[in-house]
């Protein structure tokens, strides 16, 4: 047989369902979400997190969406797989760690008081997590969790990150699991405070040029952050990555 490069109206009907899942992925919740997380709290670049404390306008929207829709799906599927287990489990368990910030907890094993956040990554991150372990925003969100949960009475002993490979198998999972540590998600909270402590000294939405006052750490994972701008100029316009 031979290969029939695909018609026009291919591509324009992929374009229209591609469409679609984006408008939708656009309008999801956590999209939507104004206030910070504790997934953003230990952020390691300051300007990423200045902005979204601020709320700023996101330059970087063409970001492909597909990865974290494979992730919402699975987080799904994963709630309703332990709530049909006979074990102790609390499920997408809603935390306040301090006003204004709460978040939701993916999976707590109650008997055992071991807090776990499920993490769906490519072949990259898995084999980053593998050899050098989770990111320090990694592990300052599972134990903020660690905190609200503690701070609501459960007794809490272990965080663990539980890594589930897109294009994989089950078999491919791989399970990250320390001690509790409060101390941890304190020091994720005071480098907050002060990132906000900044922002009200350099009054940068008044002083916009201040903005290169704010430290920045580029890394690998510039290309996704909301406010990624190649080649910026201005930083109150978006960020250059460097």
């Amino acid at each position: 047989m031979t290969f029939v490069s695909p018609a026009p109206d291919n591509r324009a009907l992929a374009d229209r369902i591609a469409t679609v899942i984006r408008s939708k992925s656009d309008n999801a919740p956590r999209s939507r979400q104004s206030a910070i997380g504790p997934s953003e709290v230990g952020q390691e670049c300051v300007r990423r997190t200045a902005y979204r404390l601020l709320n700023w306008e996101k330059t970087n929207t063409t970001t492909d969406p597909w990865a974290a829709i494979n992730g919402t799906a699975i987080h799904a599927y994963l709630a309703e797989a332990f709530q049909s287990d006979q074990g102790n489990w609390l499920i997408e368990s809603r935390v306040q760690i301090r006003p204004g910030l709460a978040g939701s907890v993916d999976l707590f094993d109650v008997d055992n008081g071991i807090v776990i956040d499920h993490k769906c990554v490519g072949a990259t991150s898995m084999k980053s997590a593998k050899t050098s372990g989770p990111s320090d925003q990694q592990i300052a969100q599972i134990n903020l969790y660690g905190m609200g949960l503690e701070d609501a009475g459960h007794q809490v002993r272990k965080v663990a990150l539980a890594f589930y490979p897109f294009g994989g198998l089950l078999s491919g999972m791989y399970v990250w699991l320390a001690d509790y540590d409060r101390s941890i998600a304190e020091a994720a909270l005071a480098r907050l405070d002060s990132t906000v402590t900044l922002l009200s000294m350099l009054d940068v939405e008044a002083n916009t040029d201040r903005w290169k006052l704010i430290p920045a750490t580029p890394s690998r994972l510039c290309s996704w952050c909301p406010y990624y701008l190649p080649e910026s100029a201005d930083l109150a316009k978006g960020c250059d990555g460097k």
